[in-house]
This record gives structure tokens, sequence and C-alpha cells, in this order.
């Protein structure tokens, strides 16, 4: 049972950091099937009295993992803002065009 715990908390602790850097919100699944299987196979080890390293090194892993995960939600969206700003530049270029147009207009009439 310990030997399963290890080897499914690995494959979904490694998942989760690499989801980390890819895909924010889906990487806090494996995230969380990490940290309750290194916790099971850490509790199944102290209770057999074996090493308790690779379980504790999955449980700090899915830390990691999620630590990047959550600092890269908050991470401001450039792209977003910059698409933002050039829209408002636009609109406000229209506005001076139309300004120019309607002064030219007065010239002629």
């Amino acid at each position: 049972m310990r030997t399963l715990c290890i080897i499914l908390g690995s494959i979904a602790a490694v998942l989760g950091f690499l989801l980390s850097f890819f895909f924010d919100s889906f990487a806090f699944i494996p995230v969380v099937f990490g940290l309750i299987l290194g916790f099971a196979a850490l509790i199944i080890s102290r209770k057999n009295g074996l090493r308790e390293s690779v379980p504790k090194l999955i449980i700090a892993l899915s830390f990691l993992a999620a630590a990047i995960t959550t600092m890269n939600m908050f991470k401001e969206n450039k792209v977003a803002d910059d698409a933002k700003l050039t829209i408002e530049e636009k609109k406000q270029q229209e506005k001076e065009d139309l300004k120019e147009i309607e002064k030219e207009l007065e010239g002629i009439e």
C-alpha cells in the first residue's frame, strides 16, 4: 500500500508541478492528490518504521507546485491590459479624427 501511495503520489506531484506552469486552474487537482497520497505514505511509513524521506519529498513537491500555481493565478495579465489600452487608443484617435473632419467642414462652409 505504501509503494502504491508513493508511486501515485509521485506521479500526481510531478504532474501538478508541470501543470502549474501552463494550466493554473487545473494544477490544483493533481496537487491535492499528491498531498493526500504523500501524507498517506508518510503515515504508513511511520507505522511500519520505514524511511520517511520519499513521502516527505512528495509532500514538498506538492507544496511547491501549489505555491507556483497560486502565484501564477494572481499574476497580472499583461496581454489583456495591452489589448484594453490599444482599444482605448483607437477610440481616442477616432474622436480626434472626427474633430478634425468637423473643423475642416466648418472651414469649407
